[in-house]
């Protein structure tokens, strides 16, 4: 019954009283979508999961899930109050909303939850190779050769090659953050010295938290000259 109730109170929120129409939201990819209350609830929920340390399929006590719901409702009320007021209604705004409203109840631990979710969300995107330019989301950088041309740059042979310089070393060294760092430091047009350059900054970057990533950095390096020394197909 408690539900039958959200989803009634929630589908309500979308329509704009003024206006007698659906919001729309703009996603990171450009697409334009209709506004969807739901998940929002749905973060929240998660979110107030992991702060309990609660598995995902289990139900959260009804307390929270009234939380959830009163949390649920002023966020959808400020997303849709800024929307009316002419903003474009984007993910990072509504998300925004999310975590003012669980700041501004004292949730501070699943705020912080919330916080890393989109952290590691925007890290995933980043190794995809995912990256906004001037305000626009490009979902595939380009990398720059010598006589000019621009090809796709290659998220997965990055991911390849620090797995490899990883190693026999899984246990000490995350393949896994070196990547991230390297997709992050990397911008359109960059040219392919400088994507083994970031591989190898990213790896000695993690030195002083493990020494064993030493070895990768010297793996990375080593590449890099074999691939400066020897023809392409040699």
């Amino acid at each position: 019954m408690q539900n039958e109730e959200l989803d009634g109170q929630l589908h309500l929120a979308n329509i704009d009283p003024l206006h007698n129409r659906q919001f729309t939201v703009r996603k990171r990819d450009g697409r334009i979508v209709p506004f969807d209350e739901t998940r929002i609830s749905l973060a929240l929920e998660s979110a107030f999961k992991a702060s309990a340390g609660l598995s995902q399929s289990k139900p959260l006590p009804e307390g929270v899930e009234s939380e959830v719901l009163r949390l649920t409702r002023a966020a959808v009320k400020e997303s849709l109050r800024r929307a009316v007021r002419g903003e474009m209604l984007e993910i990072e705004l509504i998300q925004d909303c999310v975590e003012t409203q669980l700041m501004s109840a004292g949730h501070h631990n699943t705020a912080r939850r919330y916080i890393l979710y989109r952290e590691e969300r925007r890290r995933a995107r980043a190794l995809r190779g995912d990256r906004a330019i001037d305000g626009q989301l490009q979902t595939q950088l380009f990398v720059s050769g010598a006589d000019g041309s621009r090809e796709p740059l290659d998220p997965q042979g990055i991911r390849r090659d620090v797995i490899r310089a990883c190693r026999g070393l899984e246990d000490r060294c995350s393949w896994q953050a070196v990547a991230q760092e390297t997709v992050r430091n990397l911008y359109d047009g960059v040219r392919a010295d400088e994507i083994s350059q970031a591989m190898i900054f990213a790896a000695k970057a993690r030195v002083e938290l493990e020494p064993a990533y030493t070895f990768v950095a010297a793996r990375l390096l080593l590449d890099r000259i074999y691939r400066q020394a020897l023809p392409k197909g040699s």
